[in-house]
């Protein structure tokens, strides 16, 4: 899928290094991305408008940053990719996704840091497996697909052995450290922070209910 990338940038001092990150974000979920933060300085505004209405216009989606609504041109683009029958994408929509590839990293880190026991080791061996498969697969997602869809399609995938590991042991044990470094974090952590572990909290909440739905359905 080729997605425009639209957000703020008249104004903002530091969009170039902010639409760069979106881009690398989302080149790593498979997508081709159109960045027009990339474009030389020395245009009149109509004429980079020019441009970037017509690149919108050969993309399949805009996707939409959190300050798009702040910006004259971001919005003009929007209402063009809504004539035009484009797919509109916004961060809300990699919100699942984000939480998972979060919990494949942190899981696979804490597996690789510790030197277990021969039991242990095989559990460790599992999670490394398992976070690099499943973030494989979130990389060629067809993105033409709900989130969900998507990540019903990884599960899946799964040996019936291993879908229940993914969840007992992968999704639920994520889940419960979440709202251990919520605990922890209360009193010391940056608001920021605390809004993140929030939504990863929330949103694990939600993949173990979809897993473990579908998991009931098929018992």
């Amino acid at each position: 899928m080729k997605i425009y990338l639209s957000g703020k940038i008249t104004g903002d001092a530091n969009y170039r290094q902010k639409f760069g990150s979106m881009e690398k974000e989302l080149l790593s979920y498979g997508y081709v991305v159109f960045n027009p933060a990339i474009l030389p300085d020395g245009f009149e505004y109509e004429d980079y408008m020019d441009l970037d209405l017509l690149i919108l216009s050969r993309c399949d989606a805009i996707f939409l940053m959190r300050d798009w609504k702040n910006s004259p041109g971001a919005n003009r683009e929007y209402e063009e990719a809504k004539r035009l029958g484009l797919r509109i994408l916004t961060e809300e929509d990699l919100r699942i996704r984000r939480t998972l590839v979060q919990l494949c990293r942190d899981s696979k880190r804490i597996a690789e840091a510790e030197d277990y026991e021969e039991e242990g080791k095989s559990w460790a061996d599992k999670i490394i497996k398992l976070s690099d498969y499943v973030e494989s697969k979130i990389a060629s997602f067809n993105h033409f697909l709900s989130e969900e869809d998507n990540l019903l399609e990884v599960f899946e995938s799964f040996e019936p052995e291993l879908k229940k590991f993914f969840i007992e042991e992968f999704i639920s044990d994520s889940d419960k450290q979440i709202e251990y470094d919520m605990i922890d974090t209360l009193h010391g952590a940056e608001f920021d922070e605390k809004v993140r572990l929030a939504q990863m909290y929330s949103t694990t909440a939600e993949l173990i209910e979809l897993f473990k739905g579908k998991m009931d359905k098929a018992a």
